[in-house]
């Protein structure tokens, strides 16, 4: 990082993902959730973030939506999001029906298939993702992330499934090292596997959070990302401990 893009002051984030709110009517899912809203609120984050697969799928309830825009407006702090292979973006998505219960929140969906950025000023924080209008082997989450801003803080957000090497896999989604190996952004939030994992730690931080009713070795957690000017990105992975939801 250069120091014309140095940041100048520290954040604090919730990053999550593989939500799958409308699972099951056992509700675990919403459980962890309103949990992951529980701690960005006593640990008064800056931002929240949401790699993808905010709900199981593209059929749930009015009821689901209401529940989960209640959930996001307890938040004090603006939130980000993505499409995951689960709530994809097509004109059927479930993400169409959910703009109307959050558009007098502080909540961006950045919902272009070619990609899109969205630029925070009061934190000095840009987050740029793209929509998934389908999960197949040709949608590649990073392909086409511009160069850094030339200031502030820089998060890169996806949801597929980080290959080993460069050979043309049938997985759909699929980030090939090349597309890590060209990031200059500060960290790269992902989603679609459901425990928490840390990628690389250079020459940018990638990690995905994990479910977040499953991230700790099957548990609920979250992942705690602060981003320091002179210490630089650091992840803390924290435990969630849920109560029964009605």
């Amino acid at each position: 990082m250069t120091e014309k893009q140095r940041p100048r002051q520290s954040l604090s984030l919730l990053h999550t993902s593989d939500c799958h709110l409308g699972t099951s009517p056992a509700r675990r899912q919403e459980a962890a959730f309103a949990a992951a809203m529980d701690l960005a609120i006593s640990e008064e984050v800056d931002a929240v973030i949401i790699s993808g697969d905010l709900f199981d799928h593209n059929r749930v309830g009015d009821d689901v939506l209401s529940w989960a825009a209640d959930q996001l407006a307890r938040l004090s702090c603006p939130a980000v999001m993505i499409a995951g292979n689960h709530d994809a973006h097509p004109e059927s998505s479930v993400l169409h029906r959910f703009s109307p219960h959050i558009q007098d929140l502080p909540i961006t969906i950045l919902d272009s298939l070619e990609g899109t950025t969205t630029h925070l000023p009061e934190l000095d924080l840009t987050v740029w993702g793209k929509s998934m209008d389908d999960h197949h082997p040709g949608f590649h989450p990073l392909d086409r992330l511009p160069d850094r801003p030339d200031s502030g803080w820089c998060i890169a957000m996806g949801h597929g499934l980080v290959m080993p090497d460069e050979t043309p896999s049938y997985r759909s989604s699929p980030i090939y090292p090349s597309h890590l190996d060209a990031l200059d952004w500060d960290y790269v939030a992902l989603g679609h596997i459901h425990r928490h994992m840390v990628i690389r730690e250079s020459p940018s931080v990638v990690a995905y959070s994990g479910a977040t009713a499953e991230s700790l070795e099957g548990d609920p957690a979250v992942l705690l990302v602060t981003l320091d000017p002179d210490s630089g990105v650091s992840l803390t992975l924290r435990e969630l401990k849920p109560s029964p939801v009605a």
